[in-house]
């Protein structure tokens, strides 16, 4: 198991969560407004510089969906970062079944 020490400590300090699209498990973060910087300096300028990412706006938070960037940008698993997510047992379980 890797993961990134920084990004980890981040989501188990954030609100979490895990949903299903078209047979897939999404990874997402609510992002403070105020801790969007130190995200963005997290995950990398460069990891955004090719067009952004999209995200969900909410009344105090950015809502950001973590798949591509655990995966793509860090070339993790997001299975190394399932403590970060309550419901994690309940989705794979399920993709298991």
């Amino acid at each position: 198991m890797t993961v990134d020490a920084e990004l980890y400590d981040f989501l188990k300090q954030n609100e979490t969560g895990l949903f299903c699209r078209k047979n897939e498990v999404i990874a997402y973060v609510h992002v403070n407004f105020c801790d969007l910087d130190d995200f963005v300096k997290m995950i990398g300028v460069d990891y955004l510089s090719e067009g952004g990412i999209e995200v969900q706006l909410m009344d105090s938070t950015v809502c950001i969906e973590l798949n591509d960037i655990i995966e793509d940008g860090f070339e993790h698993e997001l299975s190394d970062y399932k403590n970060c997510f309550s419901e994690y047992n309940e989705y794979f379980s399920r993709e298991a079944g």
